[in-house]
């Protein structure tokens, strides 16, 4: 009979004893099955702040190209879209700035302060090697992405590229996805 992997499972077989002892062959199997289970949960977590990071990056990059001036336009621009980039990194600066103006002298940085300058810093070290998002130069994904329902599984749909600051633009590779914006 194979060994069951899923913490339910194990629960399961083990309803029937009233205590395991903690060198039992059942114990055993139960904390594989929980430490398991707990590998599993991180890795949903991980998975679903990387897709919340990309979606709320799309969902910022929209509501620039559905601005009543950018309504007629078709395509964009590189310089259009590095202003584009400038204002998403930009977007806590307020808040950034407001924190440290809050903050004691002497006084270490509050984890929300920790937080956006860690997320800021990481945004300008990826915009200047090459920042991550839909390809508006193409008319075709400029069309798609004003249609996009602003939920994780339409991004498929959409063609990316990578704009860097001083470098100018890439096609991303294949493989490459966006494991790295969390």
């Amino acid at each position: 009979m194979p060994i069951a992997k899923s913490l339910k499972k194990v629960e399961q077989k083990l309803k029937k004893r009233s205590a395991v002892h903690p060198k039992a062959r059942k114990f055993k199997q139960l904390n594989k099955a929980s430490l398991r289970e707990a590998k599993i949960n991180k890795r949903k977590q991980e998975r679903e702040m990387t897709r919340d990071a990309q979606v709320l990056r799309m969902k910022f990059i929209r509501a620039a190209v559905d601005r009543p001036q950018n309504m007629t336009k078709e395509v964009f621009t590189e310089d259009e879209i590095k202003i584009i980039i400038q204002e998403f990194i930009s977007r806590d600066d307020a808040e950034l700035e407001q924190l440290k103006s809050t903050r004691r002298p002497g006084r270490p940085a509050s984890a929300r302060q920790d937080a956006l300058q860690t997320r800021r810093d990481f945004e300008v070290s990826e915009f200047s090697t090459g920042f991550y998002m839909p390809d508006l130069l193409d008319k075709q994904t400029v069309k798609l992405f004003r249609e996009w329902n602003l939920e994780h599984s339409g991004i498929g749909l959409l063609k990316f590229i990578r704009i860097a600051k001083e470098g100018g633009l890439q096609m991303p590779r294949q493989d490459d996805d966006m494991d790295r914006l969390a």
